[in-house]
């Protein structure tokens, strides 16, 4: 924490420890998903830039696309305008200087495979036959097999991330994860390293519901009752 919040819209304390906390977006940076990497960490910045229309709440977002890495990053997310060693650096500086690390655990490893994701054994099946048997009609087998093959030979799990949210427990940070979906958010819940976290949500919509955010930034700031 640092740094006098003057603003007593959001956090009023009678202009005693108005703090201003600082929170790390942790989270997957690659250009083939870049719109996906860029929209949670919108959404979360933008929903306390303007808090109940009474103003920015007091607390400054560290993101590490702050530095424009998006504009030249390729599309595993594995090089970009910025040397590598001072991605580490940059990215360890900020861990070390959050107050709060909010880490998005999906590796949107189904990006260019939605339309075989969205599925439905159901849909245009053949007449005859066990369901379990049926076809899918009007699909090359054979392409969309090679075309996942592909993607799963070529996915690059989160290694950014893990090493980020490794940082902020060893730093005994609190650390808020973003599952992406409920699947990932059951395993999330049950790995013995995971479930360390402060709190595991599925989505942003569910961290912002329940004002988690909000609540950590409370404990360290002048109670009001």
């Amino acid at each position: 924490m640092s740094e006098l919040n003057p603003d007593k819209k959001i956090a009023q304390s009678e202009g005693v420890d108005r703090p201003v906390m600082y929170i790390y977006l942790a989270g997957r940076i690659a250009g083939n998903c870049i719109d996906k990497c860029l929209a949670w960490r919108r959404q979360i910045i933008d929903h306390y830039a303007n808090y109940k229309g009474k103003g920015v709440y007091p607390i400054a977002f560290l993101d590490a696309l702050n530095s424009k890495e998006s504009d030249s990053v390729d599309p595993l997310g594995l090089t970009s305008a910025i040397p590598p060693n001072l991605i580490y650096d940059k990215d360890m500086m900020s861990v070390k200087k959050a107050d709060v690390v909010v880490a998005y655990m999906d590796d949107y490893m189904e990006e260019g495979l939605e339309d075989l994701m969205n599925l439905n054994p159901t849909d245009s099946v053949r007449d005859t036959g066990p369901k379990e048997y049926c076809q899918i009609k009007d699909i090359d087998y054979k392409e969309e097999f090679f075309r996942l093959q592909s993607v799963i030979r070529n996915r690059r799990p989160n290694y950014g991330t893990t090493m980020e949210i490794s940082w902020a427990l060893w730093l005994q940070k609190p650390l808020i994860l973003i599952a992406g979906d409920e699947r990932r958010k059951k395993i999330l819940e049950s790995h013995p390293f995971t479930k360390r976290s402060s709190m595991i949500v599925k989505d942003v919509d569910e961290l912002l519901k329940h004002k988690w955010i909000n609540i950590l930034y409370k404990s360290v700031s002048s109670a009001i009752y």
